[in-house]
């Protein structure tokens, strides 16, 4: 196997798992808040069901923001690349992948610095430590940059005769 086909395997495995996390976790959300509301009606309260459900949710958004870019569902621009022909375009593809690519490297490391030192804080209901909900940020950037590479190396390869 190439490195082309290890990066577009190990990126496909990697949206398939992050797919049904995303699953599992909306389907979490909508089964808490739910219960909040029968519990709610009942005269008692869930005191965790908020944050967890908060939590949930900005893990969604940014593991689903990985899974949005491997299908290729943010908005497309078409630039000036394309009346400029193939080469250039492909030069102008690749500059906005490795920048892509350097934005999810920096998230990741300021995301686990983040989550490192939050280790010290815990969540107001729950008292798990808050890097727990914070991991989320890292791990996706870490998903993301895989997303890109395969990216990067599937335009190389294109590139190559």
């Amino acid at each position: 196997m190439n490195i082309v086909s290890v990066l577009q395997h190990t990126s496909r495995w990697l949206n398939t798992v992050v797919e049904k996390l995303l699953l599992i976790m909306g389907s979490a959300i909508c089964i808490i808040l739910f219960a909040q509301v029968v519990s709610r009606y009942m005269g008692h309260s869930l005191g965790w069901s908020e944050e967890v459900s908060r939590h949930l949710l900005i893990a969604i958004t940014f593991l689903g923001g990985s899974s949005a870019y491997k299908r290729s569902s943010f908005i497309g621009l078409q630039g000036i690349g394309q009346y400029l022909g193939k080469r250039a375009q492909r030069m102008i593809v690749l500059m906005l992948q490795g920048v892509t690519l350097g934005c999810f490297g920096i998230l990741a490391w300021f995301g686990t610095g983040y989550t490192v030192r939050a280790w010290e804080l815990s969540t107001a209901s729950l008292q798990i430590p808050m890097s727990i909900p914070f991991a989320a940020i890292p791990i996706s950037a870490l998903v993301f940059m895989v997303h890109v590479l395969a990216d990067i190396a599937e335009t190389l390869g294109e590139a190559a005769p």
